[in-house]
């Protein structure tokens, strides 16, 4: 059994909250080694070949590049530049038999809300309200990397580095977005189901359940900037492996962790391939309810627990698919199609996301051939459940999304299918190796204190978190997040390599 000891940090997942973390470390010196189970790294923010095609690991959109926002502090910091092109509309909702345009311009977006929902005073009022919001959103999360604060001297740095001017946003963590709907009248049965599906892509939770705190920036995403990586979003995270093995890094996939213990003030990886890595940091990219599975002691207790508080999840339902170019030009690559009072088979699902490849992307499909992604909201435990009616199941929504897309989405019906894969949350657990297939984070919750996430920083000197299920959750701009606040941390904590 080999001991390898020659590296500063070991990253365990290559999701994109771990490959911001390496990045961070790696242009500051840090020799960082990111272990990842899979075949492909990415996690969530990947892509996958299957005969042909690339398809990414879900239907998904891709911010975080504007003033403020994480993606672009990742991008100054270390210089990388992240392949993309902008999305401009970036999202069509179709919506009891129409179409709604998630124009990027703000007053654009207005009128469009006001053609289709009414109430022009209550709509300017609502989303000029989430507006603001979010804009302090993104910068007070940015500028904050100790959030939530763990002891005496976050809270005195929370309190010494915001401005006083920005303190109202805080009782918005305690009113949900459809009361703040409700306050500004438009609380319409159209429109609280709009903006719950809207909300179930960002935040997983519906309009009721979702702090405005954190549905503001969720439900305006579409009103900052929108990208596609060419080539998938696998392009996203090569450039970032790229980044950090020029720094000495390295990355290797199918090495799945099987043990963390600490000892003597470092840490021992334990990986299937029998191998052993020492570092006095590590920090864990796989979700809080895989992490029971691969420590031991006391950290194991540690997971045990935390895992405990958060034992509600979403599971996906996606497909993998591609079709000939029968598309409109100008229909878009991303869409929620509503179900119109329907819900996906076996799913609470009253929706469904499409993200399609762009028209000339030869790396993603041949030439007159488009990829689809597809996903919906599942529980994993109604699939796990399952015994010999799985297969009958699977099928079942795999007929019914196809039927939804003839009916729904122009184009489709006039294509031809070359290829049509669905995965259930079983499927995630035996992809990704997300403990019952939980995709998207945590659900946001009114239940949920403003400081009960699951912290970055554990009680284990050396030992971090990064990802969706610890602060700010979901979404790439998220995770992203949450990857640069750890690194922020170490910096804090640790001495920097004596190499540095």
């Amino acid at each position: 059994m080999t001991i390898n000891s020659n590296f500063d940090a070991i990253i365990v997942g290559s999701g994109m909250g771990g490959m911001s973390a390496a990045a961070m470390l790696a242009k500051d010196g840090y020799k960082v080694l990111i272990l990842e189970a899979a075949l492909h790294p990415g996690g969530c923010s990947s892509s996958y070949p299957r005969k042909g095609y690339i398809f990414e690991s879900g239907a998904t959109t891709l911010i975080g590049f504007d003033e403020n926002q994480p993606l672009r502090k990742l991008e100054e910091e270390t210089g990388i530049r992240i392949p993309r092109d902008e999305l401009n509309p970036s999202m069509k909702v179709w919506f009891d038999g129409g179409a709604i345009t998630r124009y990027k311009d703000r007053f654009e977006w207005i009128e469009e809300a006001v053609r289709v929902f009414g109430n022009r005073k209550g709509q300017k009022k609502f989303w000029n309200l989430a507006f603001n919001l979010s804009e302090i959103v993104w910068k007070v999360s940015l500028k904050n990397p100790t959030f939530p604060p763990l002891n005496t001297q976050d809270w005195f740095r929370l309190a010494t580095s915001n401005s006083p001017k920005d303190v109202w946003v805080l009782k918005y963590a305690f009113k949900s977005v459809k009361e703040v709907a409700q306050k500004c009248g438009v609380d319409s049965e159209q429109f609280l189901r709009f903006l719950d599906e809207q909300l179930m892509i960002t935040a997983q939770a519906k309009s009721k359940d979702t702090p405005f705190l954190f549905g503001a920036p969720g439900l305006t995403y579409t009103n900052y900037s929108n990208f596609y990586v060419p080539g998938g979003l696998i392009e996203m995270i090569n450039t970032i492996k790229k980044y950090v093995e020029a720094k000495g890094g390295a990355l290797q996939t199918k090495e799945a962790v099987t043990g963390i213990v600490q000892e003597s003030g470092e840490f021992v990886i334990k990986t299937k391939k029998d191998r052993v890595y020492k570092a006095p940091i590590v920090i864990s990219n796989i979700p809080i309810w895989n992490m029971p599975d691969i420590t031991l002691g006391k950290i194991k207790s540690y997971f045990e627990k935390e895992a405990a508080g958060f034992d509600e999840a979403w599971g996906a339902i996606t497909m993998g698919i591609a079709t000939t170019d029968t598309y409109p030009d100008n229909l878009g690559i991303h869409h929620q199609i509503h179900l119109g009072g329907k819900k996906v088979p076996h799913t609470n699902s009253e929706s469904i996301f499409v993200s399609m490849s762009k028209r000339g992307d030869s790396e993603r499909a041949p030439e007159g051939e488009r990829t689809l992604n597809v996903s919906c909201h599942s529980s994993p435990e109604v699939w796990f459940g399952m015994d010999d009616e799985y297969e009958a199941s699977k099928k079942e929504v795999h007929q019914f999304i196809l039927a939804q897309l003839k009916e729904k989405l122009p184009g489709f019906a006039k294509s031809e299918i070359k290829i049509a894969d669905t995965a259930t949350p079983l499927s995630w657990e035996n992809w990704v190796y997300r403990k019952k297939g939980r995709v998207g984070g945590i659900p946001q919750s009114m239940a949920r204190s403003l400081l009960n996430w699951s912290p970055n920083k554990t009680p284990f000197k050396g030992l971090y978190l990064v990802g969706d299920t610890t602060y700010p959750g979901q979404g790439i701009p998220g995770v992203t997040l949450s990857g640069i606040n750890v690194y922020y941390r170490v910096l804090k904590n640790h001495k920097k390599p004596v190499s540095v």
